[in-house]
């Protein structure tokens, strides 16, 4: 708490006034990265219509928007909450992602062959990101490259360019 008081520029009783305990700090962080992730997904929805481009940008977003989170040490100070908190959280996003994305899955060669449900794939991409910050993958551009091949969309050139 001490460390993350300095790096706020608050005092410990300030950051103590808001947070009382790690678990509290910890769990509002968790919820405003939910809150960001959602937030550009929404915003991807409503960026592409063509279902196949919302398809695509969504794996850009989540491999990028990850990679902005992994560090040296991804689940941080807290093992336990980390691992905790994206388990209990998992149900809803992926339920989030399914509504958002709609017809978007349908892209999914699984998903049109009646292998997986809508809802399925998106558990599925949820869990591959969830594994890329647990324990990132040596190459975003090529863990890009193989979740567009998986989703049925064409390889890009520019794997990272979000157009």
């Amino acid at each position: 708490m001490s460390a993350v008081a300095t790096a706020a520029g608050v005092s410990r009783p300030t950051l103590y006034r808001w947070f009382p305990t790690k678990d509290d700090l910890l769990a509002a962080i968790s919820v405003y990265e939910e809150e960001q992730f959602d937030l550009g997904v929404r915003a991807l929805v409503v960026a592409h219509r063509s279902p196949a481009r919302r398809l695509d940008a969504f794996l850009v977003f989540a491999v990028n928007y990850l990679d902005g989170l992994i560090g040296p040490d991804p689940i941080g100070a807290d093992p336990r909450f980390a691992l905790q908190s994206l388990a209990r959280s998992l149900p809803a996003q992926v339920e989030t992602l399914a509504r958002l994305l709609g017809d978007a899955l349908r892209q999914v060669p699984a998903v049109r062959s009646g292998a997986l449900t809508s809802e399925q794939a998106a558990e599925m991409f949820l869990r591959v990101a969830i594994s890329h910050y647990l324990v990132p993958h040596p190459d975003p551009d090529l863990l890009l490259a193989n979740l567009r091949s998986f989703a049925g969309l064409p390889r890009r050139p520019s794997i990272r360019a979000t157009g």
